[in-house]
């Protein structure tokens, strides 16, 4: 019996070597003939496998996980924003006190069963976590991943705070950290153990996988503090700070860096790894890599600085563009002065500007030590530069030269407040062949990218699914019928063959592997790619 379920595992996972790297594939499902998986409305796939389809059968809809089925509902609704996507099992017509279940779209698990109208959602943007407010009759409830946290009469909630998403945040693995209120008081809990107690309301709160969170405080003093009629206290794991007028941007990165910036009665501020910093004019690039790396601009005393990890430059440029960052404190980026382009390296400006042809450079990337990635653009050509070395042969103007941004090619969500990760990424095509640049060096020549249609019948050239971020960046192309093409930091560039299609919203990308699903002859596969 041991034997033959051995030999049913090693049918099930294949390993392949393409251009000498390993793919893991793993068949996950196989279909019926009557399609009910592949046409499904939402598929979710987790890291390990586990998976969540909204079938359609007999006029019913079902969540089906490899666990459980839920229904049939009338309907499996859903509604998607800024905290995320959200399905539920509840529809207006349904009596306003009938239970229902409710998932993140993007997830797997199935929460349920809640009761009342849904007034809020928060997902923190994770997989499978997801918190929501309901109302019924004359109470408030509030829900964690499927858990009855609090339940109140309306009339000791605050009737313009109920819709309100901010009073929870997740990291990815599940650590949540949330404040309820009860009897006067408002109470803060990181995992379900309380940590704080106000008569005001916490606000942009933040936690990460590894634990650590940070969070802003209310206050009113019994009498206005010079032109503070509220204020904030900015809390970290071991630190306070303030006051402040406003919290509008934070982050909190895994490596338990963070800031918060925001307009502090008229002048700015920002507080960055326990550091404050005020009475300053508008702040900007934000870099943050780590607890002692980071860089931003700003405005003081009418003139423009840069801070690099708490050492302060001044420039005298009338803008920057481009400023980069590296673990070892190196930063460089490019400075406008009456016209001219100028690079500006580890707190000196290079004295001759970047020139050529009778015309400035436009600058695409400068490394932390000065590298630069730039082009002269003539009346009859384009000539793309690394340092002093032409790196392709003349371009014609008539070559459909294109530069966009990585937002307009890969997948993206806007963040309040999200920083820079050091990291740099644009798409650069020219005469039927398209490059991804990263950090200044080229892909391999791929399709031009098409635009995106958000059907599963892509077309050739379309990104079907990638992502961003602080583990650098992957792409999947489709590249021809049941082709497609996977880039990851270019450095690894497979070809796969065979694929229907793949599963746009399931991934998960870190510095270890990329993982992602896809179908093949009415099959769902996982294909693992160790980097």
């Amino acid at each position: 019996m041991l034997k033959k379920l051995i030999n049913i595992l090693i049918s099930l996972l294949t390993c392949l070597t393409v251009n000498g790297q390993t793919i893991t594939e793993r068949l996950i499902l196989s279909d019926n003939k009557d399609s009910l998986y592949l046409n499904s409305s939402v598929i979710s796939f987790d890291r390990q496998g586990n998976y969540c389809f909204v079938i359609k059968k007999n006029e019913q809809e079902f969540f089906v996980t490899n666990k459980d089925t839920f229904g049939g509902f009338k309907l499996i609704g859903s509604t998607y924003g800024k905290y995320g996507k959200i399905n539920y099992t509840n529809s207006y017509s349904d009596p306003i006190d009938k239970p229902f279940y409710y998932k993140n779209a993007k997830g797997t698990k199935v929460y349920g069963t809640s009761i009342g109208k849904i007034e809020s959602y928060q997902t923190s943007n994770t997989n499978e976590n997801i918190a929501i407010t309901t109302t019924l009759n004359d109470s408030v409830y509030n829900y964690i991943n499927g858990r009855l946290i609090s339940q109140n009469h309306k009339e000791h909630v605050e009737k313009f705070y109920i819709p309100e998403n901010d009073w929870v945040s997740f990291s990815e693995n599940g650590n949540v950290i949330y404040f309820i209120k009860q009897d006067s008081l408002y109470k803060l809990y990181v995992n379900d153990k309380l940590i704080d107690s106000s008569k005001f309301r916490y606000t942009q709160l933040a936690i990460n996988n590894n634990g650590a969170y940070i969070f802003a405080k209310g206050k009113r003093p019994e009498q206005p503090i010079g032109k503070y009629k509220y204020m904030f206290f900015i809390h970290s794991m071991d630190t306070v700070i303030g006051y402040v007028r406003t919290v509008w941007d934070y982050e909190l990165k895994e490596n338990g860096a963070y800031y918060y910036s925001g307009d502090d009665n008229e002048p700015y501020y920002i507080t960055i790894n326990d550091k404050l910093h005020k009475e300053i004019k508008s702040v900007s690039n934000i870099i943050l890599i780590d607890k002692k790396t980071y860089l931003y601009s700003f405005g003081e005393n009418g003139k423009n600085k840069i801070n690099v990890n708490g050492k302060i430059y001044t420039y005298e440029f009338d803008e920057i563009l481009y400023p980069s960052l590296d673990k070892n404190g190196n930063f460089a980026f490019y400075g406008i002065k009456d016209y001219f382009i100028f690079k500006f390296v580890n707190g000196e400006k290079i004295k001759e500007p970047l020139s050529k042809y009778g015309v400035r450079a436009t600058p695409l990337y400068i490394s932390p030590d000065g590298g630069s990635l730039h082009y002269f653009k003539t009346n009859d050509s384009i000539y793309l530069y690394q340092d002093d070395k032409l790196i392709f042969n003349p371009i014609s103007k008539n070559s459909n030269f294109l530069i966009l941004s990585h937002e307009d090619i890969l997948p993206y969500k806007f963040v309040r407040g999200k920083t820079e990760n050091g990291n740099s990424l644009f798409y650069l095509e020219y005469d039927e062949q398209g490059y991804f640049v990263f950090n200044g060096k080229f892909s391999n020549p791929l399709l031009p990218i098409k635009e995106r249609n958000f059907s599963k019948e892509e077309k050739h050239g379309y990104i079907v699914a990638g992502a961003f971020d602080d583990n650098g960046f992957f792409a999947i192309q489709k590249i021809g019928k049941q082709k497609f093409l996977i880039i990851v930091n270019n450095k690894v560039s497979i070809e796969l063959d065979d694929i229907d299609y793949i599963i746009s919203d399931s991934y998960f990308f870190d510095e270890k592997s990329l993982i992602f699903y896809g179908v093949k002859k009415r099959s769902f596969y996982q294909f693992n790619i160790s980097l």
